[in-house]
């Protein structure tokens, strides 16, 4: 017994003296890639205080650098070393190569360390499953996406008879998971519990992961993820997904095969259908587990926050929730409220508010952001070497076009009153509309593919709630509470609560 107490405090001290070593030499191996251009704030002369401000106030150092710098490019140091930042006309330069030339994806993945936290897997049965099969069939999912919210909402939520606390952080996190695991992997397992928390709690173990993996050099990471949790965890949720969407796929693979029929329409059946098209071999039940974690990862959690948000904005702004419920109303009325796909569209008003909440506090105060495969000389003949992140400093409203109105102010309708202007601005300014002057959802061939399913998502759950629910703060919170930052994604207050209060 002795003897095994000894081999184990010997074996505690061992590790801890690797992990001491690895972090003194991760620390010296930093040499972080350096530019010919401005630095914000290099005047303080603390490289420290400027990391810390880029993670806690990345909005502030975007808009300084803005200020003092206007249309020059510029650079900022993070704790992953400097980051190049362009003002918004050099999207224009970039938006036109495609993503294996300038790839959006990529400079997310490496802003995550894809490599060990495996979302740097672009999969063309993925991306065409997105921008073609999704887009082509949303219209079909509108009844179905509505049901599986209404189930939510009577299942997960209180009767909220009377004003009731909700932490909207964790009950739309499984709304959303729920509507959306409906289109991917389908009835009933979307309403699997095991793969509902699989899927959600696979973007925050990449995203904690990725986080505590980045304070290591690249040369130690190999061996550091073994000592990161998360590292583990993710490994485990691929795992876990793979167990549980087996028994699914072994039910279709006995059902009779009928050529000419397709007995489901979500996108299991999609990314099958377009593997044995393309004659993709590599592609097998191990790897649509894969491509349904990493879809769900980049659908729920963004779907989530920007409806957090615009219940914030409605909120705080109350004169707009009877406007915003009358033409719910009014587009429904002839479907006694059961809405369709011809409904959304309709919902111009709710269209308008969610871009202009977009607006306010979109997911990232940079939202254009590429990386070079190649390398690319700009307009202005800056180089950007190959494999350089470049992003676009895209949320000065000071840039707002002139006839929008107050760029500073908040307007719920300026979009829609856009819209009205014309017949030819009638389909302009929607939400899922990227623009120049709205880069939101990024700009030109790599913007985001899932912008118009998120837009249904988010339409027909504010809808939900809107037609069901009154809202409001806490006695206690005055306005609308202020936005997190960290580093560049904007974060609504998690530590706030909403009464709901079931309209009777």
């Amino acid at each position: 017994m002795a003897n095994l107490h000894t081999i184990t405090l010997w074996n505690s001290i061992l590790t801890a003296a690797i992990i001491f070593i690895i972090a003194i030499i991760s620390k010296r191996l930093r040499k972080p890639k350096s530019f010919n251009i401005p630095v914000v704030g290099a005047d303080s002369g603390d490289l420290n205080a400027l990391k810390g401000r880029y993670v806690q106030e990345a909005d502030a150092l975007l808009r300084e650098g803005y200020e003092k710098f206007k249309d020059a490019i510029f650079q900022v140091i993070t704790p992953d070393g400097p980051r190049v930042f362009l003002p918004r006309k050099f999207a224009h330069d970039l938006k036109e190569y495609n993503r294996h030339e300038a790839s959006g994806m990529k400079a997310l993945s490496d802003r995550h360390i894809g490599h060990y936290t495996t979302i740097d897997h672009e999969s063309d049965i993925m991306l065409g499953s997105i921008k073609l099969d999704l887009n082509r069939n949303l219209g079909t999912f509108v009844g179905d996406v509505e049901h599986e919210v209404a189930y939510c909402f009577e299942t997960q939520f209180p009767p909220c008879d009377d004003w009731t606390a909700i932490d909207l952080h964790d009950k739309l996190l499984r709304v959303v998971a729920q509507a959306s695991a409906r289109i991917f992997v389908g009835y009933p397992m979307c309403r699997n519990e095991e793969w509902l928390d699989c899927s959600t709690k696979f973007a925050t173990d990449v995203m904690t992961g990725g986080e505590k993996l980045k304070q290591w050099h690249p040369y130690l990471r190999p061996i550091a993820q073994y000592f990161v949790p998360e590292m583990t965890r993710i490994r485990g949720d691929h795992h876990r997904a793979l167990e549980l969407l087996l028994p699914e796929l072994n039910r279709r693979l006995a059902e009779p095969a009928d050529p000419d029929a397709s007995l489901y329409n979500d996108m299991i059946q999609w990314m099958q259908e377009r593997a044995r098209k393309t004659g993709d071999k590599s592609f097998n039940h191990k790897e649509l587990a894969n491509l349904q974690m990493l879809t769900a990862t980049a659908a729920i959690h963004t779907t989530r926050l920007a409806i957090i948000h615009t219940l914030y904005d409605i909120a705080a702004r109350p004169e707009y929730v009877e406007p915003l419920r009358n033409e719910i109303i009014e587009v429904t009325k002839d479907n006694k409220g059961i809405l369709h796909k011809q409904h959304l569209t309709q919902m111009k008003m709710l269209d308008s508010f969610m871009k202009e909440s977009q607006r306010h506090n979109p997911p990232s105060v940079a939202t254009f952001q590429r990386k070079a495969m190649i390398p690319i000389t700009l307009s202005n003949g800056f180089h950007v070497p190959a494999g350089t992140i470049v992003q676009c400093n895209t949320n000065i409203l000071d840039e707002t076009p002139p006839d929008w109105g107050d760029p500073h102010a908040f307007d719920g309708f300026r979009f829609y009153n856009l819209r009205n202007r014309s017949a030819e601005d009638a389909n302009k300014f929607q939400f899922a509309s990227p623009t120049y002057d709205s880069m939101q959802f990024g700009l030109g061939r790599d913007a985001c593919p899932g912008r118009f399913f998120a837009s249904n998502q988010i339409k027909i759950i504010l809808a939900y709630i809107l037609s069901h629910y009154d809202i409001k703060f806490e006695d206690h919170v005055v306005g609308r509470p202020r936005n997190f930052m960290f580093e560049v994604n904007v974060l609504a207050d998690p530590t706030k609560m909403m009464l709901f209060k079931k309209i009777r």
